[in-house]
């Protein structure tokens, strides 16, 4: 089984691919990794293949193809393409994207130590430059490949790493990885903390089993399942699985308070 893994900055994405090369015996191939390859095969370094890249378009290419190649040359080998594209040019792969809550991730890059690499004076501030720098790389896919890497249409298994550990998700991704393999799909499948979810009815409003969710502007806004929710709040859920609808929403910031006030939490970006 391969696996595309794409996700938002900050996901932790290169901590649950590590674990699952270290108890799931996969290997992982990141972009930096193909990237020293095609420098080698090019005979010059790293650096100079980025500077290149800054006004090459072309060398994008390169490397899609580069994983496009690698995918089937080692078809049916335990492989992950840790790449925000490899979900568009690895072949015959699990699709996955790993969400995070914007606040949430900003708090980790300013906790982690990464020296004069990055440098954030508050969360606040880290949490708007992560935001910018996503959706201009977003945007700068959407020009090259015609593709948006926010669809969550476009992955089979969305999760989250708001309030699971990272040995959660591994093990999770294990889990569906193997129910894909069997043919168990057939839609892509939403798993989140409960407290990433936006209610868009008060609190006790009993409206189904069901957590049906409508993405819109990169939040999460329930539409059905809402005293299922509440009571995944209340009762510390690290991770709940949704159904993705299609759809508008109408949304009261007011009733935040609500679902905050009765599951002990808050919403970390309102």
């Amino acid at each position: 089984m391969q696996i595309a893994f794409s996700g938002k900055l900050g996901s932790g994405k290169s901590t649950v691919c590590a674990i699952l090369k270290e108890q799931y015996g996969y290997e992982i191939y990141s972009t930096g990794t193909v990237q020293r390859k095609i420098a080698e095969e090019m005979g010059i370094t790293t650096l100079e293949l980025n500077v290149r890249m800054a006004s090459d378009p072309e060398l994008d290419h390169i490397i899609d193809d580069t994983v496009t190649k690698i995918s089937r040359e080692r078809k049916g080998e335990k492989l992950i393409f840790d790449s925000r594209m490899a979900w568009h040019f690895a072949e015959n792969t699990f699709k996955i994207y790993m969400y995070v809550d914007p606040t949430v991730a900003a708090k980790r890059v300013v906790a982690a130590d990464r020296g004069n690499v990055e440098k954030y004076s508050s969360v606040e501030e880290a949490r708007e430059l992560l935001i910018t720098r996503s959706k201009e790389e977003n945007k700068r896919y959407k020009s090259i490949y015609g593709v948006d890497n926010f669809d969550y249409n476009n992955y089979d298994l969305i999760i989250d790493s708001t309030s699971a550990t990272p040995e959660q998700i591994a093990e999770t991704i294990i889990r569906e990885a193997n129910e894909y393999s069997e043919g168990k799909y057939s839609r892509t499948k939403v798993f989140l903390s409960p407290y990433v979810i936006y209610p868009t009815k008060p609190f006790g409003t009993d409206d189904g089993e069901e957590l049906s969710i409508v993405l819109k502007d990169g939040a999460h806004y329930l539409i059905s399942g809402h005293s299922k929710l509440s009571a995944f709040q209340i009762g510390n859920a690290s991770l709940v699985e949704a159904v993705l609808i299609d759809g508008d929403v109408d949304f009261d910031t007011s009733l935040l308070e609500e679902y905050e006030n009765a599951g002990g939490f808050e919403y970390q970006t309102k």
